[in-house]
């Protein structure tokens, strides 16, 4: 039987859900799993309620029900795999999440970012790099993605790469200390001395402790940073 959200039962647990009573809008939930087995709806809503109550088997398990019902449902695989990156299963988090990806119509913002931070952690890099650069084009106001993306291409020595992201980044969070300090990377890797210069000194400023900034200053300069 298809799901009838004008059915008072429905109705009822649904604001039970939205109010927060997780104890009592399990059982309602679990009602309506009865009445409409055939709702990935109402188990994606019974997996959200579980997770909320902090039962995570439960969770996946409603989470891949729903998934069962309906393939084609993108929510439940987000879901499902911000479960198992709970759960420290990261490789069944990296497979729902990028099955979130490859559903265009679907595609889930947090999902390419959880793909570029879970292949990151795992070493894959070229992964990692083109998840945070999904995440980027989807959520371009999120510079969250420019500071992993800087991160990648200063590993890999692309410093005229990592520079326009690393300048954007810099300009939404001029007090951030390690973007400084990243910056005077890229600029000392591009032959730029005395930006680099600059860039550590400012690194400096907002952090004294830094001595990764002293060590590259004392190396430009040739006096010792204290």
């Amino acid at each position: 039987m298809e799901l009838n959200q004008n059915d008072p039962e429905y109705m009822a647990a649904m604001q039970l859900f939205l109010a927060g009573d997780w104890s009592r809008s399990e059982t309602a939930f679990v009602s309506l799993a009865e009445k409409y087995p055939d709702s990935s709806f109402v188990y994606l809503i019974l997996g959200n309620i579980y997770y909320s109550l902090g039962n995570l088997n439960r969770s996946v398990e409603m989470y891949e029900k729903a998934i069962e019902i309906n393939p084609e449902f993108g929510n439940a695989y987000y879901k499902l795999g911000v479960c198992y990156y709970r759960m420290g299963r990261l490789l069944r988090a990296l497979e729902a999440f990028k099955t979130v990806v490859a559903m265009k119509s679907q595609s889930h913002a947090m999902a390419s970012y959880f793909v570029g931070l879970i292949t990151l952690f795992l070493g894959r890099d070229d992964e990692a790099e083109d998840g945070f650069a999904q995440f980027r084009e989807i959520s371009p106001n999120s510079m969250i993605a420019n500071f992993y993306l800087a991160q990648l291409k200063i590993k890999r020595k692309k410093f005229s790469e990592a520079l326009p992201l690393l300048e954007e980044l810099v300009a939404q969070t001029p007090h951030f200390a390690e973007v400084h300090y990243m910056l005077g990377v890229v600029q000392f890797g591009l032959h730029n001395n005395t930006d680099a210069i600059k860039c550590f000194r400012k690194a400096l400023e907002i952090n004294p402790d830094d001595e990764r900034s002293k060590t590259k200053l004392t190396l430009l300069t040739d006096v010792q940073w204290p």
